[in-house]
């Protein structure tokens, strides 16, 4: 799409740099913490595509405003954020696996694990607002961070309580809430307000990252259900052990009829599946059409993003980055 500095790379070395030296300080600061701080640098370390700082960083570009180091100390903000959202969602899904790695709730147990999570959340706050913008912009950009917060949170909980007769429409909202709203679009969002960005620049962003932040939770359900095991780090079985009430589930419930609609409900996260059990229910998934839909509404969603995109009144590095960090969002393997 075009050229721009840094690279997807450079930036990364550049977001893990502030990581790292964020979390050395606030370790030589509470001397305590040492094995809480250790495991959240565990977690960071074990992989990941730094997406979420980077939209942040492109965010903030895409007013015009040229690179800056208070950027990316306020970037790293949703790195600590997602850390804590994987650590807590591995407690409540008893997962003893994440990126090929013993989880924080495997290594540490419930209580361990729980601490280490809202030590990140509590990093991710001071972060933002340490970054070293001005009062009147980390006021506005805090706002938004802390309605998201508060949407992954809420979503999380609607996605454990979510009922067996959930229908697309509902699973898509909350898919929404607890992953895209925090992934894509409120990075974008809050990158856009700390460079004072105005509403109408902002807003166009939210679009993108709406549609944009959907289509990366529809790819990571397809993913956690269709991707290899040996370069997502998770199994394939787990969505449908755990009984995840997606998008996936929802549509094939909906489109299932007769006994196979019951033995799909019944069988989705039931305890003790067997191998084969758990095949058939993918198998369903296939032969339903509910993994042909996901699909098509992911290119749907990148289209409409695309096209926003392309709209707005952005620099043209800018919009090549931000083009190329969509690609890498929604059409991943891993």
């Amino acid at each position: 799409m075009g050229t721009y500095t840094p690279t997807r790379p450079e930036l990364r070395e550049l977001v893990d740099d502030g990581i790292r030296t964020y979390l050395e300080r606030r370790r030589a600061e509470a001397p305590d913490s040492e094995v809480l701080v250790a495991e959240i640098e565990r977690v960071v370390a074990s992989g990941g595509k730094r997406l979420r700082p980077a939209f942040c960083y492109w965010g903030y570009r895409a007013s015009g405003s040229g690179h800056d180091d208070r950027i990316i100390r306020a970037a790293i903000t949703f790195e600590l954020l997602h850390t804590f959202a994987i650590i807590h969602d591995d407690i409540m899904d008893s997962s003893a696996e994440r990126r090929g790695q013993p989880t924080s709730f495997a290594r540490l147990g419930l209580d361990g694990a729980l601490l280490v999570g809202d030590l990140a959340l509590v990093f991710a706050d001071a972060a933002l607002l340490s970054a070293g913008f001005g009062t009147d912009v980390v006021a506005a950009a805090y706002g938004s961070y802390s309605r998201m917060q508060q949407e992954v949170i809420a979503g999380q909980y609607l996605d454990v309580t979510a009922p067996n007769d959930i229908d697309p429409e509902r699973a898509r909202r909350i898919a929404h809430l607890k992953s895209g709203s925090y992934s894509i679009e409120g990075p974008l969002v809050v990158g856009a307000q700390l460079a004072g960005s105005g509403d109408e620049l902002v807003a166009t962003l939210r679009r993108v990252g709406v549609a944009a932040g959907e289509a990366f939770q529809l790819r990571d359900d397809l993913l956690g259900m269709f991707g290899d095991p040996a370069v997502t780090g998770k199994s394939t079985d787990a969505d449908i052990s755990d009984g995840k009430r997606n998008f996936l589930f929802a549509t094939t419930a909906a489109r299932a009829t007769g006994p196979d609609r019951d033995r799909f409900r019944d069988g989705w996260g039931a305890d003790r599946l067997t191998v084969e059990e758990t095949a058939w229910l993918r198998a369903l998934v296939e032969s339903s059409g509910a993994r042909a839909e996901a699909e098509g509404l992911i290119r749907d969603l990148e289209r409409t993003a695309a096209d926003e995109l392309r709209s707005a009144d952005i620099p043209e590095d800018a919009r090549a980055a931000l083009g190329d960090l969509i690609a890498a969002a929604v059409d991943r393997v891993a």
